[in-house]
């Protein structure tokens, strides 16, 4: 899952490192804001990921060999299905969202251009994405992460070619996207229809959305569209407030989100591994080893932000110039370096926060740590508000840095206090 995490984001930066280098600073700062309106419409592929996880898996453990079968092809087809619908819904939307973001005139064009194109391939992206899922829940993971990175080195590639060979713009950015991923597709597909294959008893590709069966998916898969759909929905809010400070905090603010994304893929990691770990030792009433592994993840999880601070702190114009030329875009660079730099403190409280949420999902206690999750959005989004007037284009990174502290402090305590219970249970 984290190597999967590593090769997105990655691919992502270097994505927008080439429009941002070979197009220039406005195309990215479009792109930038067409790409949170495109996660809006992509989150129910999240949510169809899900379904398959649990359901397939769920059948797989059970020996119902058919029935994980029929559940992951009647996944798929819906998923695909309602990728389509999204694509009329997004087309038509698009210019009136766009608007209500206060998206610049000049920018306009380009993401309109980049938001149609990709929102044409949403089938595609649903299809794809939600196969993989099946192959990872039948577990053919290593099957699935060979996919994913050929679908980026390919995507990479194309994007080259349409952006520098046949000079298409922000158009061949998206088309790029599309196209790699439609022939990893097909692939995909290919290898799940192979697994009902090596099965023996006779099985039919032909999808049965009974109205039973569309409520059973749909039964995991909406509360997942919907947390994620609160996370990109703050997102694109976020953008709206940047939008209306011009061209340069656009471009700033678009880049160092970029930036932190693939920085905090390693805070992530060690999250997923306490997880994974605490729910083993607490299973066994092992809590010795829970802390131990809390300290392990919480020792090394600072010295890699350590790390990551020696290195930025005077790499910071370098690491800017990955998106854009700071000596053309002054604005831009000191709103990135400003956010960057108070994103060392960001990370720090994160340590602790990633941390409290990978306990407490350990701990299966899924309401706390939605409380926490979607009440840091909220809570950023309430201090982003209120800090606009006064704090200006710099209420963006304090907000984000004063609502992950304080759900830091909140998760601590309920994470020290289920400890308590469940130690004096023991005794």
């Amino acid at each position: 899952m984290i190597g999967e995490l590593f090769v997105q984001q990655l691919y992502s930066l270097i994505d927008m490192t080439i429009i941002g280098r070979y197009l220039g600073a406005e195309p990215l700062a479009a792109v930038g804001n067409a790409a949170n309106v495109v996660m809006l419409f992509l989150v129910g592929s999240g949510g169809f990921e899900m379904a398959v996880d649990v359901m397939v898996s769920r059948l797989l453990g059970q020996g119902k060999t058919k029935e994980r079968l029929a559940m992951a092809r009647d996944t798929i087809a819906l998923s695909g299905l309602i990728g389509i619908g999204l694509v009329f819904i997004a087309w038509f939307c698009l210019p009136a969202i766009y608007q209500m973001m206060a998206v610049p005139s000049s920018m306009m064009t380009d993401a309109l251009t980049y938001g149609r194109v990709y929102l044409l391939g949403l089938p595609i992206i649903y299809f794809y994405d939600v196969a993989r899922a099946v192959l990872i829940a039948n577990e053919r993971a290593k099957t699935s992460f060979a996919l994913l990175t050929a679908s980026s080195a390919l995507n990479l590639a194309l994007n080259l070619l349409f952006i520098m060979g046949f000079k298409m713009g922000v158009a061949g950015s998206a088309l790029a996207t599309i196209v790699a991923q439609g022939i990893v597709m097909v692939v995909t597909l290919y290898l799940v229809y192979h697994l009902s294959k090596k099965e023996d008893e006779a099985f039919s590709i032909k999808p049965t959305l009974t109205f039973s069966r569309v409520k059973e998916i749909l039964a995991i898969a909406i509360p997942t569209i919907f947390q994620q759909f609160a996370i990109t929905f703050s997102s694109t809010l976020v953008q709206a407030w940047v939008n209306p400070f011009g061209k340069e905090v656009i471009l700033g603010y678009v880049s160092a989100v970029k930036m932190m994304s693939v920085a905090r893929i390693i805070l992530i990691g060690f999250a997923q591994t306490l997880t994974l770990q605490a729910a083993q030792g607490l299973a066994a009433e092992d809590y010795p080893m829970v802390k131990k592994v809390y300290r392990f993840c919480t020792r090394y999880s600072l010295i890699y932000v350590v790390a990551f601070s020696i290195f930025s702190i005077p790499g910071m114009r370098m690491l800017s110039e990955l998106f854009f030329d700071p000596s053309q875009n002054p604005g831009a660079y000191a709103f990135f370096k400003n956010y960057m730099y108070l994103f060392i403190g960001i990370q720090l409280v994160s340590i602790a926060k990633f941390l409290n949420e990978a306990m407490l999902r350990s701990m299966v206690l899924m309401k706390e740590y939605l409380y926490c999750n979607v009440g840091q959005l909220i809570l950023q989004l309430i201090l982003n508000y209120l800090m606009l007037r006064p704090v200006g284009s710099g209420s963006f990174s304090w907000a984000d840095l004063i609502a992950r502290s304080l759900c830091a402090l909140w998760s601590s305590w309920m994470v020290v206090d289920e400890f308590r219970k469940l130690e004096g249970k023991r005794i």
